[in-house]
């Protein structure tokens, strides 16, 4: 008798304890707000693996708060709110860092328009300054006589103009760059181009059409001959750097 009784205490405390546990409905709505939250700013598309183990959690716990394992449940609602925040702050720092890299992007593709924009200018200056002391020349020549010089029917003949700054063409590497007249009038100097674009070309064999290309003009001579033995040794470009 005394053994039934001890028994009817122990069952009548466990139906009390399981009794004294709440439904977790606050941490239940916390949790799908910030998974909700998650959701909405692209946390499926920018950290999938964290945002998918946040919904399966709530999902869990909602049914555990359905069968009545509330505590289980609170565990539960704590685990879908972690993952749920670090998926946040995962796509928040994901989209600041995409963000970034475009800005820079763009500001290089600025810096490269403005460096061919002037480029253009300065050819076209040094075009009109050439063209101004031809006409001159001629003047000259004429005042000297007595009768008119009919001026030559053809141009004379204009030195290239160097630049700092090219537009690769279609069928161009750097060796056919190099021995440009307005470039360097020699394809073994194609290293020294190569090593000034290190940021937008990874293989010197590999350029592109369209790609604008700085051109060095503060080397050395003894940087120039360095160029030319190291275009002799790679051995890239033959037969056009064969002297």
């Amino acid at each position: 008798m005394q053994m039934f009784y001890r028994l009817l205490v122990f069952v009548a405390l466990m139906y009390a304890v399981s009794g004294c546990v709440k439904p977790p409905t606050e941490s239940l709505v916390s949790a799908r707000e910030v998974v909700a939250q998650a959701y909405a700013v692209g946390a499926s598309q920018y950290a999938p693996g964290e945002y998918q183990l946040a919904s399966s959690a709530l999902q869990a716990a909602e049914l555990q708060v359905k069968d009545g394992e509330h505590r289980v449940a609170a565990r539960t609602l704590d685990l879908a709110q972690r993952f749920a925040k670090e998926a946040l702050n995962l796509t928040i720092a994901r989209k600041q860092q995409l963000l970034a890299e475009q800005k820079k992007k763009e500001e290089e593709k600025r810096r490269l328009e403005l460096l061919k924009q002037r480029e253009i200018e300065r050819q076209a200056e040094l075009k009109q300054q050439q063209e101004q002391k031809r006409k001159q020349q001629i003047l000259k020549a004429n005042s000297k006589k007595t009768e008119p010089v009919v001026p030559p029917r053809t141009p004379a003949v204009i030195e290239p103009v160097l630049v700092d700054i090219v537009e690769v063409q279609a069928g161009e590497n750097l060796a056919t760059i190099a021995a440009r007249a307005n470039v360097y009038g020699d394809a073994l100097l194609w290293p020294l181009i190569y090593k000034a674009n290190r940021d937008q070309i990874k293989d010197p064999q590999e350029i592109y059409q369209g790609q604008s290309l700085v051109i060095p003009r503060d080397k050395t001579r003894d940087e120039a001959d360095a160029a030319r033995q190291e275009a002799r040794e790679l051995n890239l470009f033959l037969p056009l750097t064969e002297k």
